[in-house]
């Protein structure tokens, strides 16, 4: 499981971001404490943290019976001094989360591509009717492309790809914020309509693979150019000085309560050791001490899987695990996001293709001897894809498989697929499919590989039953 950090962090860091971007300006009344439980059902004591950590570091001002109000000023030194040290703080974050841009972005926009419509293209092609003269620096330009990049995204319909491209804007704003945007040459403007409009017309024909390598190219100059932006940053004490804070995808803009990890992370491990119905789950006092946490909050995780079905606790023997699912609306949720996470992975061909050549020979040897432990069981898929991920070096991108990865894994055992009759056979057939992967690898037939093993993530995505997103 990711290294979990304590939720009134969480609530600080997304609200402080807001105010460091202009979007709870001073004067601004958060929510109360009631709703952002409500919202997050987070509890009122890590709120009430959170609000007195943001009223010591003068963001917010407290009163009694009162909505907390927004005091931090952007137009006075000692707060743009203050935003300045927290954007150094996230230099490092925010070079890693490009680093992994190019081998997500464009697939998340084959995502939408895929999905076009006749309102989308006229959407895009509006967009792209803008005056030059409407822009005035090149942070106008970034955000045109994200703006063009977000409305094909969100066509697809997959919330979690929406919300990773989101996660990326967001650091781009604060870069914004703190850092003066270079100002237009002649002509560039124009150049930056006419790619879009190129983009609109290969998405109008429905030239996907063309659009995957323009998105590709986009994210290469969009890394090298924010790689120059920081450069000289390198060089100031005060950039040395500041402690740098690891990218993290807070999934819908929000805190996951560590009971909900916990419990996804129980699932995560089932999956990848094989458990099956009737195998038991580390004692209450083994979770305890494996993750550092309360009774309770052990207690929630093992409580949630028990409603799902997914588990059963029996008095004097333990949590049991069933390999199976209940018919209850809760699960919904859960199958939505799980078949969204493999929609993304099976996109993700720029990692595969990526990826590969940083793989010697022996290691792909090493994959084929592993390889057959999935034969007859779930996980062949995600067994290629961990060790494809592993090679980039990347926390931004471990960040996001393991986000996936998780989610995928509930989705999975939410639709009861697992113990469904027949799987054993659909098992062999996705064993088989990783293996003739890995034959095209060891041939160093990348592109074929690359489809391959993005075919296999599609197939597997299929067997998900479809939650419409009204759930």
């Amino acid at each position: 499981m990711e290294k979990e950090i304590p939720l009134y962090e969480s609530i600080y860091n997304k609200i402080v971001n807001r105010v460091l971007i202009g979007f709870y300006p001073k004067g601004y009344q958060l929510s109360s404490a009631q709703k952002i439980h409500a919202r997050y059902g987070v509890g009122y004591t890590s709120i009430r943290r959170a609000l007195r950590l943001l009223e010591q570091d003068g963001f917010i001002r407290q009163e009694e019976r009162k909505r907390p109000v927004v005091v931090f000023d952007l137009e006075d030194p000692s707060c743009r001094r203050l935003r300045w040290q927290i954007f150094l703080s996230h230099r490092d974050a925010h070079l890693d989360c490009y680093q992994a841009t190019p081998l997500l972005l464009p697939g998340l926009v084959s995502l939408g591509a895929q999905a076009r419509t006749p309102q989308l293209l006229e959407s895009l092609e509006a967009l792209c009717a803008r005056e030059e003269s409407s822009f005035s620096n090149r942070y106008d330009l970034l955000l045109l492309a994200h703006t063009w990049q977000s409305l094909v995204v969100r066509q697809s319909g997959n919330r979690l790809a929406s919300d990773l491209l989101l996660q990326i804007r967001g650091f781009d704003e604060l870069r914004c914020c703190a850092l003066p945007s270079a100002e237009l040459v002649p002509g560039e403007a124009r150049a930056a309509l006419q790619t879009l409009r190129y983009w609109t017309r290969l998405l109008r024909q429905g030239d996907l693979a063309g659009l995957h390598t323009l998105t590709s190219i986009f994210c290469l100059q969009a890394m090298c150019c924010l790689d120059r932006s920081f450069r000289p940053l390198a060089g100031l004490p005060e950039s040395e000085q500041v402690r740098q804070v690891e990218f993290r995808w807070y999934v819908y803009q929000s805190p996951t309560p560590l009971y909900k990890k916990i419990a996804s992370d129980l699932l995560r491990t089932a999956y990848l050791e094989g458990m099956g119905a009737g195998d038991c789950f580390p004692s209450e006092a083994t979770l305890m001490d494996r993750y550092q946490v309360a009774a309770i909050t052990v207690r929630g995780a093992l409580a949630l899987l028990n409603n799902l079905g997914m588990a059963q606790t029996v008095n004097g023997v333990g949590t049991l695990f069933t390999d199976s699912c209940g018919d209850s609306g809760e699960i919904l949720p859960y199958l939505r996001e799980g078949r969204e996470s493999m929609e993304i992975l099976a996109a993700s061909y720029a990692l595969a293709l990526s990826a590969a050549p940083r793989l010697s020979p022996q290691e792909v040897t090493l994959l084929r001897e592993g390889l057959p432990e999935y034969r007859c069981q779930e996980g062949a898929a995600l067994f290629l894809l961990r060790k494809l991920t592993a090679t980039v070096s990347s926390h931004a991108l471990d960040t996001v498989f393991e986000q996936l990865e998780s989610r995928y894994i509930f989705g999975l055992y939410a639709s009861a697929l697992p113990s469904s009759p027949g799987r054993e056979n659909a098992l062999k057939h996705a064993f088989l499919q990783a293996d003739a992967c890995l034959s095209h690898l060891e041939a160093g037939e990348l592109e074929d590989f690359a489809r391959g093993l993005s075919g296999l993530c599609r197939d597997l995505c299929r067997e998900l039953p479809s939650v419409s997103q009204e759930t």
